[in-house]
């Protein structure tokens, strides 16, 4: 067991180091830290490192069953992983797909903009062959739960 003595030592041998680095080589170790600690620790190793405090508290939500995970499968593209309310409607869920698509891309260094208008107007989820059609609809209408993968699928012209 440690002294109150030597644990000021280390205290003080810590702020001593800590004065003599710049802030980027603080940061620097910092993050390395918390990346061996997230990627040794069971419950954390699956986070990405840049994780942010809005992708916490989804998780968290999930845990306790307030949330659930649904998959967007992209055709060529890696299926993106969406959490959203028990009661989420599917307007909610788009924005939840946007949000973390917006994610997905800058932890990918991609800087292309999305025009989320034309994709919505162009492409329209799908379950089980279901279409999700009605914004305003929950997405427990359509029988959507926990893990389950949606698709998008492209919309038919109507001509007047």
């Amino acid at each position: 067991m440690e002294t109150a003595e030597s644990l000021e030592k280390d205290q003080d041998e810590q702020e001593d180091v800590a004065s003599t680095l710049s802030h980027d080589e603080l940061l620097e170790i910092t993050q390395s830290s918390l990346a061996t600690l997230m990627s040794t620790d069971e419950l954390l190793k699956d986070l990405p490192n840049d994780i942010i405090i809005e992708e916490i508290l989804s998780q968290i939500a999930v845990e306790h069953g307030q949330s659930i995970t649904i998959f967007i499968s992209r055709e060529t593209e890696p299926t993106l992983k969406v959490i959203v309310p028990q009661n989420a409607t599917v307007k909610s869920l788009k924005k939840a797909i946007q949000r973390h698509f917006e994610i997905y891309m800058k932890r990918s260094g991609i800087k292309t903009k999305i025009s989320w208008r034309y994709i919505w107007k162009t492409y329209i989820l799908n379950y089980d062959s279901l279409l999700l059609d009605n914004d305003n609809a929950l997405i427990q209408d359509y029988g959507v739960t926990n893990k389950v993968t949606l698709s998008f699928k492209k919309k038919r012209c109507q001509k007047v």
